[in-house]
């Protein structure tokens, strides 16, 4: 199964409990520069929100956290989904199990620890910031390593900075100052094992050389 639709968006449920609120920002900016109606509708459609429909027929986002909390930010109401899979016959707990099974649930609190199911907030809104994702985020912007392609390796390249990388991450020079050392430190031997990454820079590999 797998269709589309339009949903409201303070009635999609999370999968995740962390978001970056930098990264957030930067999607609100992009979705404002749509000038006339066709070309919003045109964005809204190349950025439909991946869900799973779980009990009660409740949608559930599997991909797209930052885009429905961005467009929520600007106070949109609707936006256009896809559902991949209908779980609504599922008890809670096998809905969960299946969701984890899946690769669709990541409880992870601003400090990396996971917690349960349970946790989760009811709306996008309730997400808490995790300012290691939006540094994930940015430095797989600047090249630094390719994007895994699934939440469990966002969420391991978050974690990976929050080892190592110490600066203020709730000021614009503290954030600054993390890319500094985030970038170069995604491409070194440190990440190798990490999902997406790519080693170092080949240009810096011909110089030594």
């Amino acid at each position: 199964m797998s269709r589309k639709a339009m949903a409201e968006l303070d009635t999609l449920r999370p999968t995740q409990l962390t978001l970056g609120i930098y990264q957030v920002r930067q999607k609100m900016d992009i979705s404002a520069r749509p000038r006339n109606a066709a070309a919003l509708r045109r964005f809204l459609r190349g950025h439909r929100i991946r869900t799973i429909a779980g009990p009660g027929g409740a949608l559930y986002i599997t991909d797209h956290h930052h885009w429905a909390r961005a467009w929520l930010e600007l106070g949109w109401r609707r936006a256009p989904v896809r559902i991949a899979a209908d779980l609504s016959d599922l008890s809670p707990g096998q809905f969960w199990k299946r969701m984890r099974a899946l690769g669709h649930l990541h409880p992870y609190d601003e400090r990396g620890k996971r917690l349960d199911a349970g946790a989760l907030p009811a709306t996008v809104m309730g997400m808490r910031d995790d300012p290691y994702r939006s540094l994930a985020a940015f430095t797989r912007d600047a090249g630094a390593y390719r994007k895994p392609g699934n939440a469990y390796g966002d969420f391991s390249w978050a974690g990976f900075f929050r080892r190592h990388v110490e600066e203020d991450m709730h000021s614009i020079a503290g954030f600054a100052r993390a890319m500094t050392v985030a970038i170069p430190l995604a491409r070194s031997g440190k990440a190798r094992r990490l999902p997406g990454f790519i080693g170092p820079c080949v240009a810096a590999s011909k110089r030594k050389a």
